[in-house]
């Protein structure tokens, strides 16, 4: 058992107590209580991770966007909530670094068509494959699915709303800070929209089973 299961079971007991629960409700409260504890850890070690390298509110955003299409569009599954949060470090940072050293290089027009292209390619992606749910929690229910596509594509319409509004806002004030938004927003929209392909799956799966193999010492 993990050390966020342990926590969790530890909470779900407490609150058994408490509220005079049933073995239901506090399974409910040990779900709740796992995915929260998982969410806390991985904004913290993004947090400490970007702001090492500097990255902050460019790995942040970045996390932030996936996370919110991802909870609609679905995607490949780590073999582990620790290997999840590792790797979703990574991402962030990588991107964080990316965004900051690299690509806030390009003008506004290079952004603009940029930009066009990655939400064009995540519209298309997410259309045609959300939600890829887990093989362990499939969705069978096809109403479901529909309303988690619709969701999913409502994501990527907003996100592309708040890009547009951002463009006209840095026409007046520092285009440079509104580039990198600009950025770490598409990056995010675009990464979580490569997680939804064959290749994204692949590339993900591969990495968690290096990881797998780093961690447990090649058992």
């Amino acid at each position: 058992m993990s050390l966020t299961e342990k926590i969790a079971v530890k909470i779900g007991n407490n609150a058994k107590l408490f509220l005079n629960a049933d073995e239901d409700k506090e399974q409910v409260i040990v779900y709740g209580a796992i995915n929260l504890i998982q969410t806390i850890f991985a904004v913290l070690w993004v947090i400490i991770a970007s702001l090492f390298f500097g990255v902050l509110y460019e790995a942040l955003i970045f996390s932030i966007v996936v996370s919110i299409l991802r909870k609609y569009s679905g995607g490949v599954h780590s073999s582990s909530s620790s290997r999840c949060i590792i790797i979703g470090t990574i991402l962030a940072v990588v991107a964080g670094i990316s965004i900051d050293k690299l690509f806030y290089k390009f003008n506004m027009p290079t952004v603009i068509v940029s930009n066009i292209a990655f939400m064009a390619f995540a519209f298309i992606i997410v259309t045609k494959n959300a939600p890829v749910d887990s093989i362990k929690k499939p969705i069978t229910n096809r109403e479901i699915k529909k309303q988690f596509k619709k969701k999913s594509i409502i994501v990527i319409f907003i996100f592309s709303l708040i890009i547009v509004i951002l463009c006209a806002f840095s026409k007046t004030h520092s285009e440079l800070f509104y580039i990198k938004v600009i950025e770490s927003i598409s990056f995010g929209i675009l990464w979580q929209s490569i997680t939804l392909t064959k290749i994204g799956i692949s590339i993900l799966n591969k990495v968690d089973f290096v990881l797998k193999y780093i961690m447990e010492g090649g058992e």
